[in-house]
């Protein structure tokens, strides 16, 4: 009767083994709250979210794993493309993560690295507008977001064909708006300063350095970085973004099509939002944080540098029920929901999310081609963690009713301010070269009776505002005051908004 036992028992097993394989995603559907997969599926049927790969994470094992609607919605000549966990995303903001656990290892390494060193230890050439800043300037500040800066500095020159080693050094005449440490601002071009730091102590680039420190030990065998392979990889989700139909309060999902301006601005900031990735990919990383650093019984990042990537560094808000930071390219709540890491990114067409609970040994990632909004997948990781608490909740219907409110709400035309108007000078006043180092030479020429402004790939008429104060348009960044400071009747010098004072482009 044993062995009678033992053969049926092993033929059960043998059955459930070739179940799985037959249909791999069944193996991760234990320990998954009941209602999760309907509320995944509730985003591409009433968010109208085209696709999403989603991976969950619970005491050290993948217990859910799958795709939803599709990478590319098809056309007249194609057939849709549904979504798999090897599906590929831009995974935009949460690429921060990934930069500053690489400068952690590379730490572990080199441990004449320190976070509390200044930066010029490291990078003698770096250097800030305010020489003390420059001085005074800790790595551990690099990717923390009080720099003194407004939010997004420099977001807007990469179309302008500045990159990552221009940005760098164009910080040396960047004014800052803001006392140093003094005020929370995220800031995506910071996070060329680590990578440079770890580009110079590893020798190879950060694409480089990335893929053989970071994805090859994690076994992340489908993750790349968009400067690799943005053009050329076969299995990346096409980005769409979501709006409100023209003529009725519905939502319509329309293709990205900037795909060259797109490129031109991740590239720039590359180690703050290009690393592309798939949830079977993200959450081998997801159980590497859970494990303090650790996977498969190997060391990535040593428990001392771990432990300080979710230390907390700047806060970011707070309110009744929670207190937001943001540590090393991480955002840590403390609130209801207890300790919550998380971190999402939006561009160009995608939307992610990684979220983990560590007390709960919980993560998730959430990866969409839906440009638009992160709320979504903000949404259903919120719930998840309500579901495994053992609580009902509704984020994700409140989210979506916020979502509809301000998607669908028709904004008041603002009252125009009334300015006396004041005529310019004469073109001739105002052409000329203008130089500020590190931006380079601006140009203002006359064509066929017209002002236009060029610096780097901007050609642009000028078009008149008020007194010498005239507007440029940028491809791939928007429109733009540009001032002429006067003297007599001939400009002496130029500068431009760009969120932060850049100086005086001085005429020649």
């Amino acid at each position: 009767m044993k062995k009678l036992f033992n053969l049926v028992a092993a033929a059960l097993l043998a059955a459930i083994i070739v179940s799985c394989g037959n249909n791999p995603s069944q193996k991760y559907y234990k320990s998954i709250p009941d209602g999760f997969d309907a509320m995944c599926q509730r985003a591409i049927d009433e968010w109208k979210v085209p696709g999403m790969a989603v991976a969950v994470v619970k005491d050290g094992e993948v217990v859910f794993m799958k795709g939803y609607g599709n990478a590319h919605l098809g056309d007249s000549l194609t057939a849709p493309v549904p979504v798999t966990p090897q599906t590929q995303f831009v995974i935009a903001s949460t690429s921060k993560a990934f930069t500053s656990g690489l400068l952690a290892n590379v730490m572990d390494e080199y441990p004449e690295i320190k976070w509390d060193a200044p930066v010029i230890n490291y990078l003698p050439d770096f250097k800030m507008y305010d020489p003390w800043v420059t001085k005074n300037f800790q790595v551990r500040e690099i990717m923390s977001h009080h720099s003194g800066f407004n939010s997004y500095a420099l977001d807007d020159l990469p179309p302008w064909g500045y990159d990552r080693d221009d940005l760098y050094k164009i910080y040396s005449v960047l004014q800052p708006t803001y006392s140093f440490r003094t005020k929370y601002a995220y800031n995506n071009s910071m996070y060329t300063i680590a990578a440079k730091i770890i580009e110079k102590y590893t020798g190879k680039s950060w694409d480089e350095a990335l893929i053989e420190r970071i994805f090859t030990p994690l076994g992340m065998k489908n993750s790349t970085t968009g400067n690799i392979s943005f053009y050329t990889a076969e299995n990346l989700a096409q980005g769409y973004r979501m709006r409100k139909a023209e003529e009725k309060d519905e939502i319509v999902v329309v293709p990205r099509t900037d795909k060259e301006d797109a490129f031109a601005w991740l590239s720039a900031v590359a180690p703050a939002g290009f690393v592309i990735s798939t949830v079977e990919d993200m959450a081998n990383w997801v159980k590497m944080h859970l494990n303090h650093g650790t996977f498969n019984g190997k060391e990535i990042i040593s428990r001392k540098n771990h432990d300080m990537l979710w230390y907390p560094q700047t806060i970011t808000g707070s309110d009744s029920t929670r207190l937001t930071n943001y540590a090393q390219g991480w955002t840590v709540e403390f609130g209801e929901q207890g300790r919550y890491i998380r971190h999402t990114g939006l561009a160009y067409g995608y939307t992610a999310l990684v979220g983990m609970v560590p007390e709960m040994d919980l993560g998730f990632v959430f990866l969409t081609n839906n440009g638009s909004s992160s709320d979504p997948q903000s949404a259903i990781g919120r719930d998840l963690i309500e579901l495994y608490k053992g609580n009902k909740s509704s984020y994700f219907d409140e989210y979506f009713a916020d979502y509809k409110e301000d998607l669908f709400s028709k904004d008041e035309p603002k009252a125009k301010e009334e300015v006396t108007p004041v005529a310019a000078l004469a073109n001739k006043a105002y052409v000329g070269n203008y130089t500020l180092e590190p931006f380079g030479t601006a140009k203002v020429y006359e064509k066929d009776g017209e002002l236009y402004f060029n610096l780097r790939k901007v050609d642009s008429p000028l078009k008149h505002k008020n007194g010498n104060v005239f507007t440029f348009y940028a491809k791939g960044s928007g429109t733009f005051d540009l001032t002429f400071t006067v003297k007599g009747n001939r400009a002496q010098s130029l500068t431009f908004d760009i969120v932060d004072p850049v100086g005086e482009f001085v005429r020649k």
